[in-house]
């Protein structure tokens, strides 16, 4: 057995668990992505549709840094759940 063979017959699985853990990463924050882009439009269409008056009251009170807060909470969640679960899958000897 020649030793690029050998090693590559070793490095095989973890290799796998690496790239699918990356896959299922990149899809599911795309996807998370696309949701929350989704709703900001969907906010902002709706605010766009108050009165001046009412919208203006809901910028002075900080309505706008409360959703950005909101949406930056959402994102970083996102974020940790990804990076546990890709721990969890490449932490498991399922091969």
């Amino acid at each position: 057995m020649k030793l690029g063979t050998f090693l590559l017959s070793l490095l095989q699985p973890a290799l796998a668990k690496i790239l699918l853990s990356l896959g299922f990463s990149v899809v599911s924050i795309i996807g998370m992505q696309a949701l929350l882009t989704q709703l900001k439009t969907s906010l902002v269409s709706s605010f766009s549709s108050l009165p001046a008056d009412a919208l203006s009251m809901f910028l002075l009170g900080g309505g706008g840094i409360a959703l950005g807060i909101i949406f930056g909470a959402l994102t970083t969640k996102l974020l940790l759940w990804q990076i546990q679960r890709s721990t969890q899958i490449l932490g498991s000897n399922n091969g």
